[in-house]
């Protein structure tokens, strides 16, 4: 991929969809009331929801500080024993 492909795909992919989901993940997160995406607790979908989010604070940052919920959600998740070396491990 050349450099200027990646901003071409950020403006037209990535922000476009993160604009789409995001407001959904918020709204599972505050109806589960568990502090994860489901009532029952943690689950496999926060893992892949917390490294979309991850992404997206590295390549999107503007675009998750819309979120606060997801941005405590996050830092939630980093904070989780058996994950928390491999969020240390991500570039950020």
């Amino acid at each position: 991929m050349e450099k200027g492909d990646e901003a071409e795909l950020k403006k037209t992919k990535l922000i476009p969809q993160a604009e789409i989901y995001l407001p959904i993940y918020q709204k599972y997160l505050k109806e589960s009331g568990s502090g994860f995406l489901v009532k029952s607790g943690l689950t496999f979908a926060d893992f892949i929801i917390s490294e979309f989010l991850l992404t997206l604070k590295l390549h999107a940052s503007d675009v998750l500080e819309k979120y606060p919920d997801l941005l405590q959600y996050l830092e939630r998740m980093k904070q989780i024993p058996e994950l928390k070396e491999y969020y240390a491990s991500r570039k950020e």
